[in-house]
């Protein structure tokens, strides 16, 4: 019977130990969710503080790569001079000719090209249509197609 009573006893305990901690949490919550917050940003500013040219390095490439993204955007076609224009696609003709097995890159520098001469295009013929030197066929334009 002793073993009854001391079991119950110990269940009590522990249900009130159980409400009290309950209780402080309810009571401390605003604290808590501080440490919980602030705790991961100190661990974040120390890692920071100790791989600063790491994270310094990483951030440079990163705005050299949204450099290089922009350079050629359609605002950028929209807003280059005439000479601006000829320069870079010299350039990129320079790159596209020394790209060499590298397959990938010259298709990308081939379709830059392609809006270079598209811009260029429209910028020497306006709303017009590009005209072509009419072609005769060999023996005379009268001529009929079957050959």
């Amino acid at each position: 019977m002793n073993k009854g009573i001391q079991n119950e006893q110990e269940l009590e305990e522990v249900t009130e130990d159980k409400n009290g901690i309950l209780t402080w949490v309810k009571v401390h919550k605003k604290q808590l969710a501080l440490i919980g917050i602030s705790i991961p940003t100190l661990i974040a500013i120390v890692l920071g503080l100790k791989n600063k040219d790491a994270i310094k390095e990483l951030f440079d490439n990163l705005k050299d790569e949204i450099e290089k993204a922009n350079l050629y955007s359609s605002k950028w076609f929209e807003n280059a001079t005439d000479a601006e224009l000829d320069t870079a696609r010299e350039k990129v003709r320079l790159d596209y000719c020394s790209s060499g097995d590298d397959f990938k890159a010259a298709c990308s520098l081939q379709n830059l090209l392609g809006r270079f001469d598209k811009e260029m295009s429209k910028r020497a013929w306006g709303n017009e249509t590009p005209h072509a030197p009419s072609i005769h066929r060999e023996h005379g334009w009268y001529l009929p197609n079957d050959d």
